[in-house]
């Protein structure tokens, strides 16, 4: 039997609970099997394998990040020009900065060949468990045709097995044909484009992408695999044309309003508003070359998001957490808790990062809050994030991360040896 104990650790559950401190926790076989105030008799009753002083360290579920990229190396949010090795080894290299800043799942929201997640799965590589969704679907002249204006019918092609670029697919036949082959592939879930974007360089921001009828093929097939369909929609009726086809996750949802957060919740919906992306590109928007109509678009967006998030907490919206960073290096994914920190305070962001987003992946019953029987993936940190959320953003503050019962970070070992 393999068996760890965290002893006398404050721990933040995420299910509602207060803040329980100087608590035992027990992990056999890679699950919680006990959570105990410190020295119970509960608590001392295994014969642990490994020891952990938690005294002084927060433990919290490990993190989520539903709308990743980890494939996307280009800092204007495309796969780069790097040659294939290189694009490769610097593939893994962004896997692994996630895992170590307490990040053990990652569903990622288009660009990465499902092949990643399979090596991540079988030990290959070092990281979380990556849910991909493959190559994302655009219509032509959507928010995945990265074709300039002036430029004829050729796209750089996806390559199975190496990186999924966007397909760009018009029609229900088509559109039913590539969800079927993104499935065929390994995608877990299917993402489309149902609205315009900031970075691509044709389609207007408030421009309605696909028909209903397109997004309700694509979410027919996705259904008859057991998964489902999420799209990235800004507007107000690209989300309404998403619910009506029957999506499960709308992405982003910038410009919420009432009425569409009311059906969001009827139709038990999730939504994952991404905001570290917008601030990285506008904090660094000559290294990423975008250009002045991208620029405006991405500062349209800044105050209505805010907003759109505070409707989403007031009617209850079902609010998961995904950074949308992109770019060569994609380290302190965590802030993205800091910045939806400052909008809806310290544990909704830490929520959404954990018990929301294990609900929106289908995993509630394994993953997303420290409970007895759950998959010990677990984050220690120096700080109470419900107090001090930074103590999850900034990576020197994580001390240990749990990965299904397995010690994969050790800040404190690493640093007393260095």
């Amino acid at each position: 039997m393999n068996s760890l104990a965290i002893v006398g650790v404050d721990v933040v559950d995420c299910t509602g609970a207060p803040t329980r401190e100087r608590q035992d926790v027990l992990v056999e076989n890679g699950r919680i099997t006990s959570i105990a105030p410190s020295g119970t008799a509960a608590a001392a009753s295994s014969d642990s394998g490994v020891v952990i002083d938690g005294a002084g360290l927060t433990l919290v579920p490990g993190l989520m990040d539903a709308h990743a990229h980890v494939a996307l190396l280009g800092s204007d949010g495309t796969h780069g020009d790097l040659p294939w090795a290189e694009h490769v080894l610097q593939v893994v290299d962004v896997i692994g900065r996630a895992l170590d800043e307490g990040f053990t799942t990652l569903r990622d929201a288009c660009g990465t060949e499902p092949i990643f997640a399979t090596l991540v799965a079988s030990g290959r590589i070092r990281g979380p468990r990556i849910l991909p969704s493959g190559s994302v679907l655009s219509q032509t002249g959507g928010h995945g045709d990265l074709r300039p204006a002036h430029h004829g019918g050729s796209r750089p092609p996806t390559i199975p097995g190496l990186v999924a670029r966007p397909e760009v697919v018009d029609g229900v036949d088509a559109v039913t044909r590539m969800t079927r082959e993104q499935l065929r592939r390994g995608a877990t879930q299917i993402k489309m484009f149902a609205g315009g974007g900031a970075l691509s360089p044709t389609d207007p921001l408030e421009s309605v992408q696909f028909t209903v009828d397109e997004i309700r093929a694509a979410v027919t097939v996705a259904r008859s695999w057991g998964t489902y369909v999420h799209t990235h929609c800004h507007t107000r009726p690209t989300m309404h044309n998403a619910l009506d086809a029957g999506v499960r996750c709308i992405e982003h949802g910038t410009d919420m309003d009432e009425e569409t957060a009311d059906r969001i919740v009827a139709e038990g919906v999730f939504v994952v508003p991404t905001l570290s992306v917008s601030y990285d590109l506008l904090q660094a928007r000559e290294a990423a070359g975008i250009t002045p109509a991208q620029i405006a678009k991405l500062e349209s967006m800044q105050g209505r998001r805010d907003e759109g998030m505070r409707v989403m907490v007031d009617r209850g919206v079902k609010m998961a957490s995904g950074s949308d960073i992109v770019g060569p290096v994609q380290d302190r994914r965590g802030r993205e808790l800091t910045h939806k920190a400052a909008v809806i305070g310290n544990e909704r962001a830490l929520v959404a990062a954990t018990r929301t987003t294990a609900e929106l992946i289908g995993r509630a019953d394994d993953l997303g809050t420290v409970e007895v029987g759950k998959i010990a993936d677990l984050v220690l940190t120096d700080g109470n994030p419900l107090d001090d959320i930074e103590a999850l953003a900034a990576p020197s503050r994580i001390q240990y991360v749990l990965q299904g019962g397995r010690v994969v970070r050790d800040q404190r070992s690493a640093t007393a040896t260095a």
